[in-house]
């Protein structure tokens, strides 16, 4: 990982949920709340049949301060977090004994995770921007195939690729590719959970679209089980415009303007934002 996206993850890891953000409220975690949204916990119903992830062995991947890991414990789960940046894992130590559960911390690079990992998890969960900061996407999921038991799972839900080409709607700004091409380095400052934070930043990033992502799965060993393309999401991912909440309190893209009746004019269909990914390891 790039020295530069490291040090960026350790200062979200001492920003994120200690001052003014959108999406880490720890008082309501901790409180017994949980800030898992919809579309993860529709995957994990989805991968466990209904029946949760009591009693089973799950792997965080990239957990960041691991406010999920904590739910999944509270779900019954044994989870490890696994994250490379030890700021993020201080904080999910603490945050659990806070929560009063149970969560194993392991530093690593997600693209080369320890051997003693080999085999233990009925369960590899990954979400939300994860994939931008993989620059070996074959060495990524050859890794969760490698932890996996037989016939355990990857739980994948990421930002779409289109979603993430768009820098923003009006004027219509695409900084960002669609497929893998290589790094691209990118400097800000704030945070997708505030903006305005005051954290300056310089990063480098990778795309891949959708074919690659599933044909990795499937050259690590993974069979596809389920694929959706969602054109809502239940949050604000980047805090930008791109996508907008509506009145159902879903968040959508559109771009344009829709078909034309006589004088009156369609809203644009929505674009796709997220994707969701189950593979299963066969034996």
């Amino acid at each position: 990982m790039e020295e530069s996206s490291y040090t960026h993850w350790e200062q979200l890891a001492a920003f994120h949920g200690t001052g003014d953000d959108h999406m880490y409220d720890l008082d309501a975690l901790i409180a017994g709340g949980s800030l898992m949204g919809p579309e993860e916990q529709a995957a994990i119903d989805r991968a466990t049949q209904g029946r949760g992830v009591a009693d089973l062995d799950v792997l965080h991947l990239q957990c960041h301060i691991g406010c999920d890991s904590i739910t999944l414990a509270r779900l019954g789960a044994r989870v490890t977090g696994v994250d490379f940046s030890p700021t993020a894992l201080a904080r999910l130590d603490d945050l659990a004994r806070q929560c009063g559960v149970d969560v194993t911390t392991v530093k690593s690079d997600s693209r080369d995770l320890p051997r003693e990992l080999d085999g233990s998890f009925d369960l590899v969960y990954a979400t939300i921007g994860v994939l931008c900061w993989i620059d070996d996407l074959d060495a990524w999921m050859s890794g969760v195939a490698r932890v996996l038991r037989t016939a355990g799972t990857l739980v994948l839900v990421e930002l779409h690729p289109l979603l993430t080409m768009i820098d923003s709607v009006e004027p219509l700004v695409l900084d960002f590719p669609y497929a893998f091409d290589g790094g691209h380095v990118y400097s800000g400052t704030g945070s997708y959970a505030n903006r305005d934070a005051d954290i300056t930043w310089t990063t480098t990033q990778y795309a891949h679209g959708l074919a690659e992502v599933v044909m990795a799965a499937t050259r690590a060993g993974l069979t596809m089980t389920y694929l959706e393309e969602h054109t809502s999401m239940s949050f604000d991912p980047r805090g930008m415009e791109e996508t907008v909440e509506e009145l159902d309190g879903q968040y959508r893209m559109r771009i344009g303007l829709g078909a034309v009746h006589g004088e009156t004019q369609d809203r644009a269909f929505p674009l796709p934002v997220l994707f969701t990914y189950l593979g299963v390891r066969e034996p």
